[in-house]
Order: C-alpha cells, then structure tokens, then sequence
C-alpha cells in the first residue's frame, strides 16, 4: 500500500511539473510512475491506480481533460499496459525491454480502437487523427522504455535492504502473511 502511494503521488505530481511547458502530452510523466507500479506492484494495486489517477487528476488539475474524453482513454491505455506488464514482466519474467516497447504498442492499439470508435460516436471526419496520435507522444514512449529499465533494479536494491517495504513477490502462489507493502 505504501509504495501504491508513492507511485500515485508522483502520478499526479510529475505531470504537474511538465504540462505548464506544454510537455505533458508529449512526455506522458504519468505513464513513469504508473508503469513502473505495474512492474513492481499487484495487478490489484496498479490497475487500482491505472484507474484512479487519470480520473483523480482530471477533477484537479484538469490533466487530463474529461472532455474531450482523454482521461477514459488514458484509463483505458495504462490499464491495458498493465495488464500486460504483469503478465509478461512479472508472471513470465520476460526482458523488461520488450516487454516495454510491447506495452507501448498495446497503448498505441488501445488508442486507435478509441479513436475509430470515438469518430462514429462525435462524428470526426476521416481518419486523419489516428496519424497524430500515433506519433503523439513518441519522445515519452523512448524516455520512459530507457529510464524504466534504469529505474527497477535500483528500486529493487533499496528495497531489499530493508525488510518491512519489500516489493511483491513475483508469484501469486507465495504466503500473503509474509507480504509486508
């Protein structure tokens, strides 16, 4: 629980720092925490954020918007991303490297179902917005695919030095009394 508040906290706080630049949409600094929660969290815990803190930042800061509807879609994305980070990082222990850059691809995937199924729903013309959206945001997806694999094993270090914030084990199947976050 305690590391689902740090990784919600800086959910919300980084976009705060990026978006008065005009930097948030393409550096995506919510998708860093939040990610990196789907790689060392429960499934539970971080789709719990996935889904909380779109909706939470959107009702404060208005980041994402609620309309036009980014916040659903950003739930949409980080919560397809993962799903897949945790079965394929977590579960099946696959290269973190690829297992970013599929998760990526899954995010651009969701948003183009999104986009298509928007376009009938508000009657956009054409399908000239799934090019943008596409390449939107592309400099985050590079930052985030070579800071994340940075980041987790120095997590992991400090983590296991100290025995009372110790990250989820990796299988569902161990002892919940010995789970101390």
């Amino acid at each position: 629980m305690v590391w689902g508040g740090v990784w919600g906290a800086l959910a919300l706080f980084l976009p705060i720092l990026f978006h008065p630049f005009g930097l948030g949409s393409h550096l995506m600094p919510m998708f860093l925490p939040l990610l990196i929660a789907g790689c060392t969290l429960h499934l539970r815990a971080s789709l719990i954020l996935s889904v909380s803190i779109p909706f939470i930042s959107s009702l404060f800061t208005g980041m994402p918007p609620l309309y036009p509807p980014m916040a659903i879609l950003m739930i949409l994305e980080l919560s397809a991303m993962n799903l897949w980070l945790f079965w394929a990082y977590r579960k099946k222990r696959w290269n973190i490297y690829f297992a970013l850059i599929v998760a990526f691809i899954i995010q651009r995937g969701v948003r183009v179902v999104f986009i298509l199924a928007a376009q009938k729903v508000i009657h956009l013309p054409g399908s000239w917005l799934l090019i943008p959206a596409l390449l939107w945001g592309l400099p985050g997806v590079v930052i985030q695919t070579a800071l994340i694999p940075w980041i987790l094993p120095k997590i992991k270090e400090q983590l296991t030095s100290v025995p009372l914030f110790r990250l989820a084990p990796l299988s569902d199947k161990s002892d919940p009394s010995e789970i101390n976050t």
